[in-house]
Parts: structure tokens; C-alpha cells; sequence
């Protein structure tokens, strides 16, 4: 969990203006019974840090998001099992794959999700990335 600690330190220094709000348990426990358990470093993000805005609008910290939330139904049945964890405010939304073992990667401008297999292996390691480059 240290990476945890650390990455939520981060944010915290670097978007000091941030809002964040509590992730409900029982919203937790929704998705852990409809898919599987979510992996630990990010259901400790969730119960240390919550959800919520980076500074003024610089990313957006979702409260895991189902795909027809957001999405047109027709994109949303394509995207089944995928939860969105944030978004750019441009069009990309970052996301588990909760059928490919939690697999981290983003949905594009088109609906399309596409893994981050190499480059970042969780949400909080690109959180730590997004903090780092600003």
C-alpha cells in the first residue's frame, strides 16, 4: 500500500485545489459481487482518497463507472466489464477490463478500449505519471 500512500501524497501536493469525496463501501461491494474483487492498491486508493477532480478540472477521479453511465448503449454493450475509473475531459476515459483480470487501459474518442500493458500497470501508476509530468 505504500505506493498507495505515496501516489495519494503526490496529488495531493501537486493538485493541492483538488476536491475529493468518500467511495461508499457498499459501491465497492456492488462491483466486487457483480465482477470480482478490485485489485487491493485500488480499493485502498478509493478508501484513503476517494473520488473527485484533480486541481480545476485537470483529470476527473471516477467512483467506478459502468459503461452505460456514460456511454450510448450500443458502445456500452461493446464495453461490458470494463469500469471507468477517470477521465481527460477530452474523450478518454481510463478503465479495468474485470474480465481480463483487472487489466488497466483507456476507451478512446471511437468506444474503443485499448490495454496500457507495458506502459502503465494500474491506475495508480498513472496517476504517480500524471502528477510527476504536470
Amino acid at each position: 500500500m505504500s505506493s498507495v500512500t505515496n501516489t495519494i501524497a503526490l496529488i495531493k501536493n501537486t493538485f493541492p485545489n483538488s476536491r475529493f469525496e468518500p467511495v461508499k463501501k457498499e459501491m465497492i461491494s456492488r462491483i466486487e459481487n457483480q465482477y470480482s474483487k478490485l485489485p487491493e492498491n485500488l480499493k485502498g486508493f478509493y478508501e484513503k482518497l476517494g473520488y473527485g477532480s484533480l486541481g480545476n478540472s485537470y483529470y476527473m477521479i471516477h467512483a467506478l463507472i459502468e459503461p452505460e453511465d456514460i456511454y450510448d448503449s450500443d458502445t456500452a454493450k461493446d464495453l461490458k466489464g470494463k469500469i471507468i475509473v477517470g477521465d481527460d475531459f477530452g474523450g478518454i476515459c481510463h478503465a479495468y477490463d474485470t474480465y481480463d483480470n483487472w487489466c488497466f487501459g483507456y476507451i478512446d474518442e471511437q468506444g474503443v478500449f485499448e490495454k496500457l500493458n507495458g506502459i502503465y500497470p494500474d491506475f495508480i501508476s498513472f496517476l504517480n505519471e500524471i502528477c510527476i509530468e504536470k
